[in-house]
């Protein structure tokens, strides 16, 4: 499956399966401790796990969406915008898609953990709609933290 976009009279495209050494990539790009080929290797043989890698086609891929779905809920695990391209409102744009995706497939609610410390994601989470349901003591390991859990009704 792939999606379009226009974004600043760019054309953006989702990928909706992306290798695992793609996905990898994409990975070391936007976060500290990124999972490896063999993590996505291993996820990719699970019926209910997703990724989306964002691009500019023929250019560079721009951003990522790792998720897991059983109806009647999703789970967001990942989400990673390339730091040259953050503030552009990418991360954005993939959780409407998400949602619209979710919506299609008969999701009823996303979910996801956050840590604390992160106050861009919290801040992107809670104003595209999600809400507070708790609270994770120690989830996060690299690096130490706690994690809000989120949620958002569809």
């Amino acid at each position: 499956m792939i999606f379009t976009s226009d974004l600043s009279n760019r054309d953006f495209r989702i990928f909706s399966q992306p290798s695992a050494k793609e996905m990898m990539v994409m990975e070391i790009e936007c976060f500290f401790f990124p999972w490896t080929e063999q993590d996505y290797i291993e996820m990719q043989l699970q019926p209910s796990f997703n990724s989306w890698l964002l691009e500019i086609p023929g250019i560079r891929s721009v951003g990522m969406l790792v998720f897991n779905s059983v109806c009647p809920e999703l789970e967001i695990l990942r989400l990673g915008i390339h730091p040259e391209w953050r503030k552009k409102g990418l991360a954005e744009f993939l959780l409407r898609e998400l949602e619209f995706f979710s919506k299609k497939d008969k999701i009823k609610s996303i979910w996801l953990e956050v840590g604390v410390s992160n106050k861009p994601a919290k801040s992107l989470y809670l104003k595209t709609g999600f809400k507070e349901e708790g609270r994770r003591k120690g989830y996060f390991r690299n690096p130490l933290g706690d994690a809000l859990l989120l949620k958002k009704s569809l």
